[in-house]
């Protein structure tokens, strides 16, 4: 490493007590995100798999991705179950909850992120986990962070369909009554992404309308579930898009 001062503030974060994610500030205002294998235990990682696994694929895509010049945050440090990422601006639910911003400038930023999701689809990848919360918007760019379920799948295939699925569930986890952010993606990918995708995933939503029909019968039991009112919304949104 040749930047002094990044040296100096990486080694003191690698000495503090070991958390998932940790910022890393210089003293001339620039953010790095030390980020470390996840530590699981007992269901959790029944439920989620082996964290240094996971942790060596996302480390894998990142290096891949960042060589290739795709919207990733890429990789500025690493070692032994750590990486270290630039910080790439705040997530896109935070572009959107910010008092101060105009409409214009979130909704541009949700385009950004529907054109990052194609030019990663041209390359032939699926993120696996396009959720809102893991795209980064600075101003310029929207980049993806926790590229964990990253992989190889054909262009405008049906892993790249659920992608486009993915990234609606969470926008509408978000954002329940206000589809015009989630709408600015899709358009922007529509425009940009390989022919095919988007027609799968409005198949892709018919096919699961039972589960649609299932998660507004289960909502009654569960009224707070933000997860499941978003189900029974973004299906028949995804059908209006064929």
């Amino acid at each position: 490493m040749t930047d002094p001062d990044l040296d100096r503030a990486l080694r003191a974060a690698l000495a503090e007590p070991e958390t998932r994610v940790r910022p890393v500030d210089l003293p001339d205002g620039r953010r790095f995100w030390l980020k470390r294998v996840e530590r699981l235990a007992g269901r959790m990682r029944l439920q989620k798999g082996d964290p240094a696994r996971s942790f060596a694929a996302e480390r894998e895509g990142m290096r891949d991705l960042q060589a290739q010049g795709l919207p990733v945050a890429g990789l500025a440090a690493e070692g032994p179950g750590w990486i270290l990422l630039p910080d790439a601006g705040p997530v896109l639910p935070q572009v959107v909850a910010d008092a101060g911003g105009d409409a214009a400038g979130k909704l541009r930023a949700m385009a950004a992120a529907g054109q990052a999701l194609a030019e990663l689809h041209w390359a032939g990848m699926a993120h696996g986990r396009p959720a809102v919360r893991d795209i980064c918007w600075d101003g310029c760019a929207a980049r993806f962070i926790d590229l964990e379920r990253l992989r190889r799948a054909r262009r405008g295939g049906w892993w790249q369909a659920v992608d486009l699925l993915v990234l609606a569930q969470s926008a509408f986890t978000r954002w329940p009554e206000d589809d015009r952010w989630l709408a600015a993606s899709f358009a922007a990918y529509r425009g940009a992404g390989p022919e095919g995708a988007v027609r799968r995933a409005v198949w892709l939503a018919r096919g699961l309308a039972p589960l649609g029909w299932l998660a507004k019968a289960v909502l009654w039991l569960r009224p707070r579930s933000k997860e499941l009112r978003a189900l029974g919304l973004v299906l028949p949104w995804l059908r209006r898009q064929g």
